[in-house]
């Protein structure tokens, strides 16, 4: 079952069991005189609650919503309901309508504290998904004053709203409040929030010519996280702007401490910059320790193509040879490929039809993939645009991928 319908079963679950609790207590506390007479002289409840639980049932919520809420009096006793009710409206995209019975239901004056914090919750929930993102601002900015679990979940979705308006200081401020009142795994995943939200600040001060202040924001990010590779990625990409070469090699090379993988990303940068600095004799080294200790594909091409320009033609194909005896990997089969097909000075027909072909097909399938949800992509996501997590987007291993 997808996901989405499950939360929907669920929705449709709790509402029923709430509509029958609230009908049920209110037979018992006003009596069933008391609905015999409705808006519009209609017939009474027992009727309309079985016409609207046959609308529920055969998945016809709207009318069910309309039934119901037409003899359901609002109070204490019925207030899971509404709440429920509200929850699925919002699910099946009629938010304004959701929008309107957590207004009314504040509008009321009749509850308690802890029923309008709950009710402000929801609402926040449904003007973010109606867009209305000043007006849930505005309520968060209360509910935060709150304590426990009320200011945990206000704090929650005040980090989720900026983030969706990509104001990144205000999320790093709220994450960093909810960090001082919580424990735990969660707070690991909070710190490394927190740390890509500074990278995407560091980002803004790059593009706008800000090395300073990218340099105190980067140094932040990795106060929060100090294994997340991103933050050394961006540090080496920004002394490359500067010419900063062999300051950009001490933060490049971090990344493969940080995760090997990643190593992937910054080699050809690397190579670059040890030949910017002079620096000839520690690329070799390094290249050859890549050499016995990495085997990502994407370092693979890149230490065959530094061969072929140091050693010759001979040298690459003989190093993808060996690489392709270890493991299987079209994209290395296709590169070595090429190179037969580089020293081949006559028409070759069909084997150039199948090489074309070949790199076509790779270039359309995907290289990452989020270990959170299973989104693939092409193209490397900090943040995955599908469940929108940060740093679970990964290179794809397999004779497709790494």
């Amino acid at each position: 079952m997808e996901p989405h319908i499950f939360t929907d079963f669920l929705l449709f679950l709790l509402l029923l069991v709430a509509l029958a609790a609230g009908w049920h207590l209110g037979r018992r506390s006003t009596g069933l005189q008391l609905h015999m007479a409705g808006k519009r002289g209609q017939s009474a409840p027992d009727k309309d609650y079985f016409v609207g639980l046959n609308y529920l049932l055969n998945d016809e919520p709207d009318d069910a919503i309309d039934i119901f809420t037409d003899f359901l009096e609002i109070n204490a006793k019925t207030l899971d309901t509404y709440i429920a009710l509200g929850k699925l409206l919002r699910r099946r995209g009629k938010v304004d309508q959701s929008i309107t019975i957590y207004q009314e239901l504040l509008g009321k004056g009749i509850f308690g504290e802890s029923a309008i914090h709950e009710i402000k919750l929801n609402l926040v929930q449904s003007y973010i998904a109606a867009g209305l993102l000043d007006r849930a601002e505005f309520i968060l900015d209360e509910l935060k004053k709150s304590t426990g679990a009320v200011k945990s979940r206000a704090l929650e979705y005040a980090i989720s709203l900026a983030q969706q308006e990509k104001e990144w200081e205000k999320g790093i401020a709220a994450i960093l409040d909810l960090i001082r009142i919580i424990s735990g795994e969660r707070r690991e995943s909070l710190q490394l929030q927190a740390s890509h939200f500074y990278c995407e600040l560091a980002l803004s001060d790059m593009a706008r010519g800000h090395a300073a202040r990218a340099r105190t924001n980067l140094k932040l990010a990795s106060d929060m996280d100090r294994m997340n590779p991103r933050v050394s990625m961006l540090r080496g990409e920004l002394e490359m702007q500067y010419g900063n070469d062999r300051e950009a090699i001490k933060y490049l090379l971090r990344v493969n401490k940080q995760d090997s993988l990643f190593l992937a990303e910054v080699f050809p940068r690397l190579v670059d910059c040890y030949r910017k600095a002079g620096k000839e004799k520690a690329l070799r080294k390094f290249v050859e320790e890549c050499m016995e200790t990495n085997s990502s594909t994407s370092v693979v091409l890149g230490i065959s193509m530094f061969l072929r320009q140091e050693r010759g033609l001979d040298a690459a194909r003989e190093y993808l040879e060996h690489k392709l005896g270890a493991k299987s990997s079209l994209r290395l089969l296709y590169s070595l490929l090429k190179l037969d097909d580089d020293t081949l000075s006559t028409d070759h027909g069909h084997r150039g039809q199948v090489l074309e072909l070949l790199g076509e097909y790779l270039e359309t399938q995907p290289q990452y993939q989020c270990h959170n949800c299973g989104f693939e992509l092409k193209t490397l996501h900090w943040l995955c645009p599908s469940c929108a997590e940060w740093g679970t987007v990964r290179h794809l291993t397999g004779i497709l991928g790494e």
